[in-house]
């Protein structure tokens, strides 16, 4: 950390030492005379050193900032212009002399600068060697005064507290050029609002302002470059210059000072009324009945029940809804035919089934409206209120549809290349199924062990006796003496096939028929105790072999090679179709709120339009209407992702997100259990963040407004606090929503939170406040244009003295005493309006 130091002045080198521009020499040596010890000092020559007269100005690469800076188009009026320069002994480097009458003595600046309107002087032109500014006199400032408003600024570590130390810092800093020590020139005229403005630094001594212009005689370099008093104009050579302009009237202070807070429910906010007598245009009405609909945002603690002016209406209205979103779930499960219905009758009953939007459906599963009230599904369909907040969410899919899918598509590429694969290995391991049911369904085990033989250390089998392990096919017919050596060799296999004739020529049955004979080696294997025999759901040899030859196994096998996912832990060869398609969603990180608020501002907040210039009001986000909405949103995307061929089973949750935030405010929809309250799977909760709604013209001269909360200490503002900053949306150029996550109405009112509007920070600033002036200052910062001394020029004069502080603050600066306290004087700290949490929401 750091801290702001001002010094009046800064001289380095030689210059510290010279008087004018004369420098006196000496030399002192040190003598032994009979014991004693002299030091004299002999008088050298004086030296000349370079004076105002001999120069051409200063590198341009030497200016840091300008304030306002160049091409301002609404600079505040209360400001001084200012000019920061990275040398910080430039403006002492060739003082001519000491400011007069002024103790402590301090050198007379040789630059000073000069702001001129732009409907007085005409912008500088062009000349060798230096551009040349026509200005009127009487709008130049007091040059005997121009000491005030030349300083030096230093942000020195906190550690340094001592002014000595300070001092010698700075001197070290100015002589390495640090970027932490800068000299700053002031100009103190007073500018007008909603003017174009002319700053220039000009020398400030004669010799200076005629080298600039090649005159043929040059003036003394302690003479003045115009005259006190005058008028007439007088060309002035440029070393640099810009040009700005002011706003209209209105600082951020006398702006801020403006806002008025006004109860979000005496606004007309947070609620509008809908007819909901006729919800079915085609049929007749329930009867005449309204209801309030809230938005995404409401008033603080408003949290009411949907209620119609006609409860019976709304009891009808809610049966009849459940009808028609239960209707499409009868069609799946077959009905006998009514006896005697008329042909047709079941075709028309078909074509009134088709109902309106189920929301959530694909996310859980239930093809019904729950019977649980409480359950998010249920409130989401039947309550008007959340089903005009999901169809918001659906009529934003459908309107930006071709956008939206677009945006999918190039989230998908490589699971689209991950699904071609699987689906060419599904239809192998399908084709090689039917190859092998057609060639290998009909052999028996001897002619199973003989195919397999020559891979045999590649097919597992299970254990034949229960004393051993589970081991490969070739070691268990390697270690079975059952088992004769070559057994399962195909010429063995040939020799001993059951319809061979050496099989029928050893086994003739008494009829003069062949019986067929069992193969010598699966006598030998059922011998060692193996189960041969095939019977329907018992573990024989012969079917784990065939297992072994599974091609949907090898075809997982292969693809987990080529498609490398987590996925696989969620499929074994078991399943129904091990290598299906991969569902998946994209992932869109808009913040749905700022398209309904550009989209559909007086449903997101009900009467924001009438909402007053110059006006605060706290408002709470709803989170029942916005899941309501992601749901109608997710709901329908999904249904579009469908009808596009995406490879999607419908449960994704593709938006996560309605504030603009880092995180999701939802989890995933298919997660949510169907017994939860609608907007309980929020990361709020069921309760709502705060909000402000500022509307005024103080954003829109200032768009860089930001808004803190803070904890209060006793009821106030603690001394220094850096609080929870707010996430603005932008609704137009004079509206700003400033959200505050995490912050809800109890937490506010039991840790008494305020909400503190800061000024925007753009660099060191000086001025004074407008306005008249206050009745008691209790410190400088109070000061304003109306209790300053302002000649005709415009500019401030240092005599007389404005009132001080009183009693005045311990180490308060004092008026005219040296231009660091005069920067103390006119440095403008950002400027900070609050304004308490439990008055705004009411206690």
């Amino acid at each position: 950390m750091s801290t702001r130091w001002f010094f009046s002045w800064a001289r380095i080198g030689a210059g510290a030492s010279a008087t004018g521009q004369a420098l006196r020499t000496s030399v002192r040596f040190g003598r032994d005379i009979e014991g004693r010890h002299e030091e004299p000092s002999v008088q050298g020559p004086e030296l000349a050193l370079v004076g105002p007269g001999d120069v051409l100005g200063f590198d341009r690469a030497t200016v840091l900032r300008e304030e306002p800076g160049a091409g301002t188009p609404d600079a505040p009026e209360n400001l001084l212009a200012g000019v920061e320069l990275a040398h910080a002994d430039l403006p002492w480097l060739l003082s001519p002399a000491m400011a007069p009458a002024h103790l402590p003595p301090t050198p007379q600046p040789w630059i000073t600068l000069i702001v001129l309107a732009d409907d007085e002087a005409a912008p500088p032109r062009p000349a060798h060697p230096l551009p040349v500014l026509t200005a009127p006199v009487a709008a130049l400032p007091r040059l005997t005064e121009r000491w005030a408003w030349a300083h030096v600024e230093a942000r020195l570590p906190d550690t340094v507290t001592e002014a000595e130390s300070a001092r010698r810092l700075v001197e070290q800093g100015a002589r390495d050029h640090s970027p932490g020590v800068v000299a700053r020139l002031l100009c103190p005229r007073r500018l007008a609002p909603d003017r174009g403005w002319i700053a220039a630094v000009v020398p400030a001594t004669a010799a200076g302002r005629d080298v600039g212009l090649r005159a043929a005689s040059v003036g003394a370099a302690t003479d003045d470059a115009w005259p006190v008093a005058g008028t007439g104009t007088v060309d002035l050579p440029v070393y640099h210059w810009w040009t700005f302009r002011t706003a209209k009237e209105g600082t951020f202070e006398a702006l801020a000072r403006r806002l008025e807070f006004r109860p979000a429910a005496e606004a007309g906010l947070g609620s509008r009324v809908l007819d909901v007598g006729r919800p079915w245009p085609a049929e007749p009405s329930l009867g005449p009945a309204t209801l309030a609909m809230d938005g995404a945002l409401r008033p603080p603690g408003t949290t009411v029940p949907e209620t119609w002016t006609d409860p019976a209406a709304q009891e009808r209205y809610r049966n009849l809804l459940a009808q028609r979103l239960n209707a499409p779930a009868g069609l799946r499960e077959p009905a006998p035919e009514p006896a005697g219905e008329p042909d047709g009758a079941a075709e028309d009953r078909r074509a009134a089934a088709v109902g309106p939007p189920l929301y959530g459906s694909h996310h859980t599963g239930e093809q019904t409206v729950p019977a649980a009230p409480d359950s998010w599904m249920a409130t989401l369909n039947l309550e008007v209120r959340r089903r005009v907040a999901a169809a918001l969410g659906a009529r934003y899919v459908q309107l930006e549809q071709e956008f939206l899918m677009a945006r999918a598509w190039e989230q998908a590429g490589e699971i689209r290349r991950a699904n071609r694969l699987l689906a060419t290995g599904e239809l192998a391991a399908a084709a090689a199924e039917r190859a092998k049911e057609k060639h290998l369904g009909p052999l028996g085990l001897a002619d199973l062990v003989t195919l397999l033989a020559p891979v045999g250390e590649r097919v597992t089998v299970s254990a034949v006796r229960p004393d051993a392990d589970a081991t490969t096919l070739a070691t268990m017919l390697a270690s079975a003496d059952e088992v004769p050596t070559g057994a399962a060799s195909t010429s063995f296999s040939r020799l001993t096939r059951a319809n061979g004739a050496l099989s029928r020529r050893a086994h003739r049955g008494t009829d003069g028929e062949s019986a067929p004979a069992e193969p010598v080696l699966v006598r030998s294997l059922r011998t060692m105790g193996a189960t041969v025999d095939e019977a329907p759901g018992s573990p024989g040899l012969p079917t784990e072999l065939r297992d072994r030859l599974s091609p949907t196994r090898l075809q997982v096998l292969r693809m987990a090679d080529r498609v490398p996912g987590d996925f696989w832990a969620q499929r074994t060869e078991d399943a129904s179709r091990p290598l299906r398609p991969i569902m998946t969603h994209p992932r869109f990180t808009v913040p749905i709120a700022t398209e309904l608020l550009s989209r559909w501002p007086e449903w997101a907040l009900p009467g924001i339009e009438s909402l007053p210039p110059d006006s605060v009001t706290l408002v709470e986000t709803n989170p029942e209407f916005i899941a309501a909405l992601l749901v109608g949103l997710n709901h329908e995307f999904n249904r579009e992702l469908l009808w596009r061929e995406f490879p999607t089973d419908q449960r994704g949750t593709p938006f996560a997100r309605f504030w603009p935030s880092d995180d999701a405010d939802v989890e995933e929809i298919a997660l949510w259990p169907t017994d939860a309250p609608l907007g309980s799977r929020l990361h709020t909760g069921r309760e709502g963040d705060l909000a402000l709604l500022v509307r005024g013209t103080l954003l829109s001269r200032f768009p860089g407004t930001s808004l803190v909360a803070v904890a209060g200490v006793d009821g106030r503002l603690p001394p220094a606090f850096d609080g929870v900053a707010a996430t603005p949306m932008v609704l137009d150029e004079s509206t700003v929503l400033y959200l505050f996550a995490g912050l809800d109405e109890e937490r506010a009112r039991t840790e008494d939170w305020f909400f503190v509007f800061r000024e925007p920070m753009q660099g060191t600033r000086f001025g004074f406040d407008t306005g008249p002036p206050p009745l008691a200052m209790e410190n400088w910062s109070d000061l304003t244009w109306e209790g300053l001394g302002v000649d005709v020029r415009g500019s401030v004069v240092l005599d007389p003295a404005p009132t001080a502080p009183s009693p005045a603050p311990d180490g308060s600066a004092v008026w005219a005493a040296d231009a660091a306290d005069m920067a103390r004087i006119a440095f403008q700290q950002p400027f900070q309006l609050a304004f308490r949490a439990s008055r705004l929401l009411g206690g």
